[in-house]
């Protein structure tokens, strides 16, 4: 539905290619039966016409097979993407009530999916999930510690997720306003997985460089990083706010 929606023209598409295709293929089947008979002595003067309509049916045959191709692998793509998308919202995460707003209760846990985070449900939030070994994971927490505030102002929350382990070290888990800690283990390292290998093929050194998914309030992602710089991120926020220009909606 969500890819029907994105290219709302893609069915009539397909069916004007193979109209045209189709109409293509049998008028190279007739000039190409015409170029035979004048080379067999009958119709002579039609070679040259005949030759040149088989070109050109060749090419526009060859055109609408790219043409077909190409929009054949974006719905593909685009596919991929919903269907990625709806793993990521299904994704389950545990942290402090203070994520709420809930300043008296900011001890006590709550769990909840990614897709609760999207705007219009209540908390409206942007996820960072921050993955990478267990060095730079640690930098993350302590850094989002550090910048807690910040993130918090931002509409921030950061999820430092071990690769490939897909969780987080339970002793190391310290409550904050803007940190929340993956829960289901299988998930998470499935999700992280297919998100390392595009990383990987862009040459990442995921364990020890660590990258980075942002995922924008409407629940789609907005940028992936080689590398976690919450500061970078706070950063861009911030200006945006000097700036006069929206924050809660990016």
């Amino acid at each position: 539905m969500r890819e029907e929606a994105e290219s709302p023209f893609r069915k009539v598409r397909f069916l004007l290619y193979f109209t045209l295709g189709g109409g293509a293929a049998t008028s190279l089947v007739v000039s190409a039966a015409r170029v035979a008979a004048a080379l067999s002595g009958i119709n002579p003067e039609l070679l040259q016409e005949s030759s040149i309509n088989v070109a050109v049916d060749a090419l526009g045959i060859a055109v609408l097979a790219f043409l077909f191709k190409r929009d054949l692998d974006a719905q593909e793509s685009r596919l991929k993407r919903a269907s990625r998308g709806a793993e990521l919202a299904k994704l389950m995460v545990r942290g402090s009530k203070a994520i709420l707003g809930d300043a008296n209760d900011a001890s006590e846990m709550f769990t909840a999916s990614l897709s609760d985070f999207r705007r219009g449900r209540g908390i409206e939030k942007r996820i960072v999930i921050a993955a990478g070994g267990r060095s730079i994971i640690e930098q993350v927490v302590q850094e989002a510690t550090r910048l807690e505030q910040s993130l918090t102002l931002s509409d921030l929350i950061v999820i430092p997720v071990l690769f490939p382990d897909g969780r987080f070290s339970d002793k190391n888990e310290k409550l904050s306003s803007c940190v929340a800690f993956p829960v289901g283990e299988a998930k998470w390292r499935s999700l992280l997985t297919e998100e390392a290998k595009v990383a990987i093929a862009q040459g990442v050194d995921v364990e020890k460089e660590g990258f980075c998914v942002i995922l924008k309030k409407n629940g789609r992602v907005g940028q992936r990083t080689r590398g976690v710089f919450l500061d970078q991120m706070v950063g861009e926020v911030t200006k945006r706010r000097e700036m006069g220009l929206d924050v809660k909606n990016i």
